[in-house]
């Protein structure tokens, strides 16, 4: 148990973010909450003010905790200056496509000595952040990336509830600088228990490339809709993870074994990365699947994934249903994702072709020009987090990078 405990600043108004406000602050960490995004801060503070300053947070049976937890912030606001510069520890429980506004907000208020920990921290988070804050100020903190999402959870009213099914146990880890991992292992590990692991050698490029969402739902909706024409429509929006088929479980499989074969490319050519089979680090290692069992199985089977439909909406004419492209599904998991993975292809030299596949699958219905001829060449690089966008084009600029 850490003592005396960090004070805690959770950015964000979504559902990890009212976990953790209920979470944190009934485990004793003083806890504030910036919600710069619309009316949030106005919204979850009448909320709070209707039980007494209290986040609920109700967490399934087989969790610990589990029941009714009840956490008090100290502080809800839109304003960055009223909560950064007084919190020890930034919790960004954000998806990839707010980390360049997020982090230029808190910019001016960030100080020496903080820990930024960015969940699932995914999306080439450290080259943004080099990007946004700058090599000085960025080596006067550190920087945490923790795999994966804590919690699997869905907010029931909004400023008041969430519903927590999952709370993991088991977690990777990637740290800026190194140095500073045990003290983070501990820190996460007082803060939500189980294991604490380094995300293969424990450098962010891997939190960048472990196979997390980029891998699951580019595949299982291409093998969902690959029949799927502009016009057409669907008969039914099938449950994303029971309903779980061979082809999508194939489809990873094959995704993730380039992203494996990428990964080997880099190591050899002196970029060092140690990239899991999904498999084996989120079925087996977060989830405790038994070994023999298989993808498919997992998916369809594992608690923490029941109930969650595709990303489809109703059809026009009132029948069946469509794909929704502009679900974070689709536009956040393929510019921050496949299309980081290709970047990175393109460096180690390697060819992908079911990564290219998906993506000029998507890329057509998002109307997005990414992969051309078999490389990351499209007009619309610069609106992903392909190394490419941030002036990486070789592997002695990783090199550089990761190696000064």
């Amino acid at each position: 148990m850490i003592n005396p405990k960090p004070s805690v600043c959770i950015i964000g108004g979504g559902n990890a973010a009212h976990a953790l406000a209920a979470l944190l602050p009934h485990q004793g960490y003083e806890t504030r909450v910036f919600a710069p995004y619309m009316d949030q801060a106005d919204q979850i503070n009448a909320a709070l003010l209707e039980q007494d300053g209290y986040m609920h947070a109700e967490f399934a049976p087989h969790n610990q905790p589990n029941g009714l937890i009840k956490g008090k912030p100290m502080l809800v606001s839109k304003n960055a200056a009223d909560v950064i510069p007084l919190s020890d520890v930034l919790m960004m429980p954000l998806p990839s496509f707010t980390y360049t506004s997020t982090l230029t907000d808190i910019k001016p208020f960030l100080h020496e000595g903080q820990t930024l920990c960015v969940t699932p921290g995914q999306g080439g988070f450290d080259w943004i952040a080099e990007d946004i804050l700058g090599s000085d100020l960025l080596g006067k903190i550190t920087v945490v990336g923790l795999m994966p999402m804590p919690f699997n959870c869905r907010i029931s009213e909004f400023g008041k509830m969430v519903q927590v099914q999952e709370l993991k146990k088991h977690y990777s880890i990637g740290v800026i600088p190194s140095s500073a991992f045990d003290e983070s292992k501990l820190m996460i590990e007082d803060m939500f228990g189980g294991s604490v692991l380094p995300a293969g050698k424990g450098t962010f490029l891997e939190c960048s490339m472990f196979p997390i969402n980029a891998i699951i739902h580019p595949s299982r909706l291409f093998t969902l809709l690959s029949s799927w024409e502009e016009g057409n429509v669907l008969d039914e929006n099938p449950l994303f993870y029971e309903d779980f088929t061979p082809e999508g479980a194939q489809s990873m499989d094959e995704t993730n074994k380039e992203l494996i074969e990428i990964g080997k490319s880099l190591t050899a050519k002196g970029v060092a990365v140690d990239i899991p089979h999904i498999f084996d680090w989120l079925a087996c290692y977060v989830y405790n699947e038994p070994k023999e069992s298989t993808l498919q199985r997992f998916f369809q089977t594992n608690d923490a994934y029941k109930g969650f439909r595709c990303p489809l909406i109703p059809a026009s004419s009132g029948k069946g249903f469509v794909p929704d492209f502009t679900n974070r599904y689709f536009t956040e998991d393929i510019p921050c994702g496949l299309c980081l993975y290709k970047g990175l292809a393109d460096i180690a030299e390697v060819e992908t072709p079911k990564i290219d596949e998906i993506i000029m699958y998507c890329q057509k219905y998002m109307e997005k020009e990414y992969v051309v001829n078999g490389k990351l060449v499209g007009k619309d690089v610069g609106e992903t987090s392909s190394p490419q966008k941030f002036g990486i084009h070789t592997i002695d600029d990783l090199k550089k990078l990761y190696y000064p």
